[in-house]
């Protein structure tokens, strides 16, 4: 007979990596095809987050604990299942501002000055805008943020999760 390694951590880490190689998977997709900035393709990255809970949570469930998963046990699996793969998304996207293509941030800045001009800004306006986000826009500040920005969304998608697939005894 088979023996199941029942280590939330341990099953944690093996779904949360390959969320964040999949994500990360993606953008690098979204960046060869210059589309890092595009809003709507990036939802797409919720849904992989979204099916890679899905199918990691009903995996341990069912193929794990044979079935039993209370909910608090359901949502601490899935969120350190967001954790590594926030952690993993992080240091991508830290690469990618410091070593794979750093002028992207200024592409980003330029980005936000037509962004604003669209919406009627003045160029008084659009110049202090740029001025504060310029003192934000760091690779390090955009890893942790991103991080916990993650780690946000993740802990609402867990309790919804958590909730459709608890099975008590």
């Amino acid at each position: 007979m088979e023996q199941k390694n029942t280590s939330i951590l341990v099953n944690a880490l093996i779904w949360g990596t390959i969320i964040g190689l999949i994500s990360v998977v993606y953008s690098v997709v979204l960046y060869m095809f210059d589309q890092t900035f595009n809003q709507a393709l990036g939802y797409l990255g919720i849904i992989i987050l979204l099916a890679g809970l899905i199918l990691g949570i009903r995996n341990y469930r069912d193929n794990v604990l044979d079935g039993i998963l209370p909910f608090g046990k359901a949502f601490g699996f899935s969120m350190l299942i967001v954790v590594i793969s926030a952690l993993i998304g992080s240091i991508y996207g830290y690469l990618l501002y410091t070593v794979i293509d750093p002028d992207l941030m200024e592409k980003m800045l330029d980005l936000q000055t037509d962004r604003m001009l669209e919406q009627g800004l003045t160029e008084d306006q659009v110049e202090q805008a740029l001025q504060f986000s310029r003192r934000l826009m760091n690779p390090i500040f955009l890893m942790i943020s991103g991080f916990v920005v993650n780690i946000l969304m993740g802990v609402v998608i867990s309790l919804i999760i958590a909730a459709i697939f608890k099975k008590e005894e």
